[in-house]
């Protein structure tokens, strides 16, 4: 029979988990043939219907001429030799590049494995002092790719990683639909089966999607990026991402966390020297967030070429996530990872480098 190029076949996990029967064409008595694909495709890891050998030959080779289980290409991988972190270097059916990153436990009890997955090839969304914000928006990542980053990551390393993160390249919520898409799949018994505590969504502030999410997407945790506790600074720092106060902000996220039934909200706070630091910041962000239930992670800025902001000292950190928890907030002073190969937060710029 003739297999139609790659470039036509469409990639199944693009497709919502209640369509497939619809999709394969089957007949009602086949129906059980949809769960044999599952199966296939997320316990045994299969890359082609040639290999679904509990399968009639007809149907694998109609599949496999109409559908794709794999889009993405893991061409490289750079691992840090501080820590252990590691840069996945993918490759689109459209030979468009980019990255993410996998996180090693790292010892002692509650050390888990992440991965940082991408959303977008490029960002639109600016942030100065981020290298993801100086590469132009080429498109969006599709759910399958989205997923599929697990799949490579898995194979990789050769375990199940714990936890998955979208804080990658890209702004989530302006993916919204195929964010969704990629979150059933990875939250579904019948997909990768993920907790809701073992996933979480990151976002520089998009208060309509975040209202939107916790209507539409299965329940997750969620991230805000906020490094600042002024809109005068925030504006500076995330120029777009401040179409919307931070009032409106937080007011999102509370909103978020009484319909979602979700835990603490997550601050990812990034601390830059002489633009955030300062005690008078830190008792204006414990203000903010006194009495809720949110979780401060502080990250020490990691720098960019290019870029004129700095990191600043130890002291000045410490001395910073005193202040919150004084004032009753839970504080993580997250350590760098993986800054040797352009891999911490804030660093993955260009997908492929010299």
């Amino acid at each position: 029979m003739t297999v139609p190029s790659a470039a036509v076949k469409r990639p199944l996990l693009d497709i919502p988990f209640n369509d497939w029967f619809k999709a394969f064409e089957l007949e009602p008595k086949d129906s059980y043939r949809v769960r044999q694909v599952h199966t296939w495709v997320f316990d045994r890891r299969v890359r082609t219907f040639a290999e679904m050998s509990d399968l009639p030959e007809t149907l694998r080779e109609k599949w496999e001429g109409t559908f794709r289980l794999r889009t993405l290409v893991l061409r490289r991988r750079e691992v840090s030799a501080q820590d252990g972190t590691a840069r996945l270097f993918f490759e689109t059916s459209d030979k468009k590049s980019f990255s993410s990153v996998y996180l090693p436990a790292k010892g002692g009890e509650g050390d888990r494995s992440a991965l940082c997955l991408s959303t977008q090839i490029g960002c639109a969304w600016g942030c100065v002092f981020c290298a993801s914000g100086r590469v132009a928006l080429e498109r969006n990542l599709s759910a399958a790719e989205m997923v599929e980053q697990v799949f490579w990551a898995e194979e990789a390393f050769g375990r199940k990683i714990n936890s998955l993160v979208f804080m990658g390249m890209g702004e989530p919520l302006a993916n919204f639909t195929n964010l969704v898409q990629a979150l059933q799949v990875i939250r579904s018994p019948l997909g990768l089966n993920y907790g809701a505590r073992h996933v979480t969504v990151s976002t520089s502030g998009l208060v309509p999607q975040i209202t939107m999410l916790a209507q539409t997407a299965p329940h997750v945790n969620l991230a805000i990026s906020l490094h600042a506790a002024t809109d005068e600074t925030r504006k500076k720092l995330l120029p777009k991402s401040s179409a919307w106060t931070i009032k409106d902000l937080l007011n999102a996220a509370w909103a978020y966390q009484r319909a979602t039934g979700r835990g603490r909200v997550t601050f990812e706070y990034i601390v830059i020297k002489g633009v955030n630091d300062s005690v008078r910041e830190a008792q204006r962000l414990a203000n903010l967030l006194r009495a809720k239930k949110a979780w401060v992670n502080l990250i020490a800025y990691n720098p960019v070429e290019g870029l004129p902001y700095q990191t600043p000292d130890d002291a000045t950190v410490r001395e910073f996530a005193k202040i919150l928890t004084q004032r009753g907030l839970f504080v993580r002073l997250r350590k760098p990872q993986g800054t040797d190969i352009s891999a911490g937060c804030g660093q993955l710029g260009e997908a492929v480098r010299a």
